[in-house]
């Protein structure tokens, strides 16, 4: 179940899932308020999908609904996407066995209490699950994931002809244009090295972006920095790109940053949220602080002018990808907590 079809992380997310718990042998059905372009894309896959309704989580008539979707399908187990999603099952009353994902920093522990386990993107959204009340005993750590096939076989220097990039170097940005993210930073840094043949490429749009053009203008550089806009060529982009930046001050989980260490990129972090999960610096990536230009100007100084450094940091980014956080390990390690759930439930 998840409470939201639109084209963010989460829906991805219980894509990809259903399709490698099918490759693993395991079939989901999946309950939405409507069918949305999560619902469009289940179905061409072949999955049955449900509709409870749209409006607020505690609306009695989808709460209804939800409840008799849950009691007439064969399933064994129910998994709440989010706690909007796990809130409604327990409003709901329905009775067969529940986990849930949390896919974000836990604000309220009281939307999980009901579920038998509950599975965190990080350890950093499970220690916010503990810290508000949910059993450490009954939660496990399962990273997001990425489809790696998405990254691999692309011509770089065919999309950097198509791009123009033939004789720059190019860092790669793919978030919102919000504080959060940082680009700010970015910004600063891209100034601070002097060079004329560098490009920063922002991918993505948001409330910030007029104030972003502003700073990049002040420093003299609005010609170096590209706001590509929301894409549907990542792939491609980061295929072409030299180095991947992401100088979040506030991050979850950071499906962009897989993204990039998936398509074998040196990679540039901060300190905060799950990156350090992903990122050991000079193994796969680079760590700094966060809102440290300073910092992130002198690492990008290194990795710019050593291409031997940079090409062994995004192969073994490449790797970690490829196995520490595959789409196939996600749905064997999720399996493995329903098979917990379930063997509670005989043992009761």
């Amino acid at each position: 179940m998840i409470a939201s079809t639109g084209t963010g992380g989460a829906e991805q997310h219980v894509l990809d899932l259903c399709l490698n718990l099918r490759l693993a042998g395991v079939e989901s059905e999946v309950a939405m308020p409507n069918q949305g372009r999560l619902g469009q894309q289940l179905g061409l896959k072949g999955f049955v999908t449900h509709t409870f309704g749209t409006g607020s989580r505690l609306n009695v008539f989808n709460l209804l609904r939800l409840r008799n979707i849950v009691r007439q399908s064969q399933a064994d187990v129910v998994h709440a996407h989010m706690p909007r999603s796990a809130s409604m099952l327990r409003w709901s009353k329905q009775t067969k066995p529940c986990v849930a994902t949390a896919h974000n920093i836990v604000k309220h522990g009281w939307p999980f209490l009901h579920c038998q386990r509950v599975i965190c993107v990080s350890d950093m959204v499970c220690r916010s699950l503990n810290k508000h009340g949910y059993p450490l005993d009954n939660t496990v750590v399962i990273h997001n994931a990425v489809d790696t096939n998405r990254f691999t076989g692309l011509s770089r220097d065919l999309i950097r002809e198509q791009m123009a990039w033939q004789d720059k170097q190019v860092i790669l940005c793919v978030a919102r244009l919000v504080p959060a993210k940082g680009q700010r930073y970015a910004i600063q840094a891209v100034a601070r090295l002097n060079r004329p043949d560098l490009r920063l490429v922002l991918a993505g749009s948001g409330t910030d972006e007029n104030l972003l053009r502003d700073e990049a203008h002040a420093l003299g550089i609005s010609q170096q920095v590209v706001f590509a806009g929301n894409r549907q060529d990542v792939p491609q982009l980061l295929a072409g790109a030299d180095i991947y930046v992401q100088p979040s001050i506030k991050e979850g989980f950071g499906i962009a940053f897989l993204e990039a260490m998936a398509s074998g990129l040196a990679c540039i972090g901060t300190r905060t949220g799950a990156i350090p999960e992903m990122v050991l610096t000079g193994r796969n990536g680079w760590l700094i602080d966060a809102g440290n230009s300073d910092e992130l100007a002198d690492v990008l100084c290194n990795l710019l002018d050593n291409h031997h450094l940079r090409k062994q940091l995004g192969e073994q980014a490449a790797r970690d990808a490829r196995t520490t956080f595959s789409l196939q390990r996600q749905a064997q390690d999720t399996i493995s907590v329903y098979q917990q759930v379930l063997m509670r439930k005989l043992s009761s």
